[in-house]
């Protein structure tokens, strides 16, 4: 490879070729194509032959289409109505014509070839979705007797008033019309079906057997004293209702509706618990629509015995269960249940040794309304496990079981595999049983290889110290965080009981939140992190920056507290006040603790020390390293950690080296008795003359005097103030000062006086007496002149010798090209703030 990118540089100039970038261009353009290809293949043909669930505005047919090349034909039954119309890809384009009217539509295919979405001219909108054969929702029309057609048109009948359009056709199949059958009847279909749900069948109807004759009456009964009359007739082998005159319809529904909240219609979407069939009808239906509707289903049960940390879950649960036991017992036919708004008398619905399902009414904030009894919710587990086995009833629409909870469909599993797994062993079943101890393994193994994961790719970056012990911390944060998520998820699969899933769920919980405080702890502390890297906080900012640390780590444990409350279902009124009444019992218990928080927010609004300031604390000498709730942190020269309360640390004297403005020298020397006087003269006024003229030295107050003569030795005192705020530098500075020193000793004749005692042999050369004399002479001499500088020197000396020495010494390097210790604020480091990574400090 590497040849051949050398090859196309030379025959492309000076310029290389970046080859593999070639090669991943054309590798990314070769998988689209393929990716597009691939789509163009599994499209659909546009092609409109089928059965077509098809809606408008203010109703629906089902439209069975045929093509033809381009040209398109089609009927809709319900409306005796024809469409006819040209393809052009996926476009059809025509005309529509019933008996009552005509008109152009134009409709157009979705790429799936499974629905399609137009217009009827220019106004009303039309669309439809594929009924696919293999699609099971032929209804089954049973007409042997009077009967059992009522109860297949009264079954199918609730299904369109759902919005089950589908079944249009079935229904006006069973009616014959004394109009004829040419005029539009499916309009006069919606008022008979409302009308029919306002009345009441005898279960004994439908146990009745066909008439000799080939006509029929059965009679329905309103709480009121209403009745409606239909009339059946034998056609054939099968029985047909007779559709009561429009007219009559109408008007009958018109009286009975104007007394009725809603004009009588059904209130979608939501839970209506009026009357037990109301109640019956909400439920049924919204367990047909799915998990969308999940909530009004659920408002259809009595709740108040089921504990209420597992009612999010078990609620569910009861409603999948009560729903399937209402199955196998056998189609719902609606207007057999009560709907007298007036009636207090629980309807039962379903008797069973193991259970009932009981309608009653409750008290509740909307007021009365009728619910599946706590009784019905605590036995239905028992009523679904005595009808299992029992054979699904024949039924006139088939089943739809998309809206399982996954428990029934993994139980199904277990029932085809291992039969034996159902049997009930204490409060579970066996399969239950082992399902727990799975999720118990597979919670613990995830955590392990969590923690192991993290540890070894190094996912929260390399740390010391504190944040070692953070990263630390959020790795078994993480690890309780994914025991917790597996438990919580595989225990909700597994149907557990309530009385016995409220503690599996409660501990679940428990570690998840256990696991979130120490992430959501190293979360902050990664946070003040990269803040501070990207030079958002400056010195003085650093406390309070720390202190709103710690206060974000106590919110951090506040709010899980009232998720965990949550979770729970504790009201968060009581949730706060057990925060409030552990509040003062803490504050009692842990006094000396607040005066530490206390403490440490007067150390931000005093600010005596700053983070990384040098000084002197509980008397030793170190660095501040960090201010937190409880406690300050101090690197001592020794680099070990000194730890003091904050209420300590206040309550002390704090010296702080950082914030002084010059550092003191004060050094006292001694030299040998044998100096005369003019050489003493002279060697402290060259060693002042030295000192103003320091760049490093303060010139006000430099001074050096005369402190007498003790044990034979002549002392002196310099006392300066140097030109630094680092000790370092001090050091230095003070090391030249005393070097130049040493070399106006020696200029002046005379030596260092040593603490020892001298026997005087006269080994030692002594003084220098040259040199003394020339001292001596120099003093005469600004004596004579009347220059003699004691106590001081004249302004206009000190004046002109400030700063005159060379600094540093001649022959050392220019001073910024010498090394310097960093300051505290150059300590800091510093980064920009979008380029922080977690990995990096």
């Amino acid at each position: 490879m590497v040849l051949m990118e050398n090859e196309l540089a030379k025959k492309s100039g000076d310029r290389p070729v970046p080859v593999r970038a070639c090669l991943a261009v054309v590798l990314s353009i070769l998988f689209l194509l393929f990716i597009g290809l691939t789509a163009l293949a599994m499209a659909a043909p546009a092609s409109w032959t089928g059965a077509w669930d098809s809606r408008w505005f203010d109703g629906g047919a089902r439209v069975y289409m045929q093509q033809d090349g381009t040209h398109v034909t089609g009927r809709y039954p319900a409306y005796n109505g024809r469409l006819e119309g040209e393809a052009e890809g996926r476009r059809l384009v025509g005309t529509w014509t019933t008996p009552k009217g005509s008109g152009s539509f134009e409709f157009i295919l979705s790429e799936d070839g499974r629905s399609f979405v137009g217009r009827l001219g220019n106004k009303q909108w039309w669309t439809g979705a594929r009924i696919s054969s293999g699609h099971d929702q032929a209804l089954r029309a049973f007409q042997s007797s009077p009967s059992e057609t009522l109860r297949t048109f009264l079954i199918a009948a609730e299904a369109v008033e759902s919005g089950r359009l589908e079944y249009q056709d079935d229904l006006l199949s069973m009616l014959i019309f004394p109009e004829g059958g040419r005029e539009n009847h499916a309009r006069e279909l919606a008022p008979l079906v409302l009308l029919l749900d306002q009345f009441t069948v005898d279960p004994d109807v439908f146990e009745t057997k066909a008439p000799e004759g080939d006509e029929a009456e059965l009679v329905l009964t309103r709480y009121d004293g209403r009745t409606l009359p239909l009339q059946f007739r034998r056609v054939g082998e099968d029985w047909f209702m007779v559709a009561p005159p429009a007219a009559f319809v109408k008007n009958l529904f018109s009286e009975i509706a104007a007394g009725l909240p809603g004009g009588g219609y059904k209130a979608g979407g939501r839970f209506d618990g009026s009357t037990p069939r109301a109640a019956m009808e909400s439920f049924i239906d919204a367990m047909r629509a799915g998990p969308a509707m999940q909530d009004t289903a659920i408002a259809a049960l009595d709740l108040s015995e089921m504990p209420t940390v597992v009612r999010d879950r078990q609620s569910v649960l009861v409603a999948e269960y009560l729903n399937e036991v209402i199955a196998r017992i056998g189609e719902v036919v609606f207007q057999e249940i009560p709907n007298d708004p007036g009636s207090l008398e629980p309807f039962v619905y379903f008797t069973h040794p193991a259970g009932d399902i009981v309608l009653a009414p409750t008290e509740t904030e909307d007021g009365v309304q009728w619910q599946f009894t706590p009784e019905t919710v605590r036995t239905v587990r028992a009523l679904y496990a005595a009808t299992e086995n029992l054979p699904q009833a024949i039924r006139v629409l088939p089943y739809d079981t998309h809206s399982k909870a996954p428990y029934f469909k993994i139980r199904a599993i277990v029932a085809g595999a291992v039969p034996a797994a159902l049997q009930p062993v204490g409060p579970l079943e066996a399969w239950q049983w082992a399902g727990l101890v799975a999720i118990f393994v597979i919670a613990v193994a995830a955590a392990l290889l969590v923690g192991i994961v993290l540890s070894l790719a190094g996912r929260l970056g390399p740390a010391s110290g504190r944040a070692a012990s953070s990263r630390a911390f959020a790795i078994w944060g993480f690890r309780l965080l994914a025991f917790g998520v597996i438990n919580y998820l595989g225990f909700a699969i597994l149907g557990l009981p309530s009385e016995f899933g409220g503690a599996i769920k409660s501990l679940a919980v428990l570690m998840m939140i256990a696991g979130a405080i120490p992430i959501e702890f190293w979360l902050v502390d990664r946070l003040h992190h990269a803040i501070d890297r990207a030079g958002l906080i400056n010195q003085r900012g650093a406390i309070l920056a720390s202190l709103l640390v710690g206060v974000a780590k106590v919110l951090v444990v506040c709010a899980n507290i009232l998720l965990f409350a949550d979770a729970l279902s504790i009201p968060y009124g009581a949730a706060i006040a057990g925060l409030g009444i552990s509040g003062i019992a803490i504050a009692f218990a842990a006094r000396s603790t607040l005066e530490n928080v206390i403490s440490a927010f007067i150390l931000f609004v005093d600010r005596p020390v700053d983070v990384n300031d040098l000084g002197r604390f509980d008397g030793r000498i170190g660095t501040i390293e960090h201010i937190g709730l409880r406690a300050t942190v101090i690197r001592t020269l020794d680099r070990t950690l000194l730890t003091i309360p904050n209420s300590d640390f206040i309550a002390d004297s704090i010296e702080n080296f950082t914030r002084r403005d010059s550092v003191l020298m004060r050094r006292s020397f001694a030299l040998r008795p044998e100096t005369s006087l003019d050489q003493l003269r002279y060697l402290l006024t060259e060693i002042r003359r030295m000192l103003i003229a320091h760049p490093k030295v303060l010139p006000d107050p430099a001074r050096v005097r005369l402190l007498g003569i003790t044990e034979n030795r002549v002392e002196y005192e310099i006392f300066a103030y140097i030109r630094t705020v680092d000790y370092s530098e001090f050091l230095a500075i003070q090391e030249d000062v005393i070097l130049r020193m040493m070399d106006l000793i020696e200029k002046s004749g005379t030596d260092f006086a040593y603490p020892a005692s001298t026997l005087y042999l006269a080994r030692d050369r002594g003084i220098d007496a040259e040199k003394g004399e020339a001292a001596e002479q120099a003093v005469a001499g600004w004596r004579g002149e009347g220059r003699l500088p004691f106590p001081n020197l004249t302004a206009d000396e000190v004046s002109g010798l400030q700063d005159t020495l060379d600094y540093p010494p001649e022959g050392a390097p220019p001073e910024d090209e010498q090394y310097k210790p960093a300051s505290p604020e150059e300590k800091r480091q510093r980064g920009r703030f979008w380029l922080f990574r977690f990995g990096r400090r």
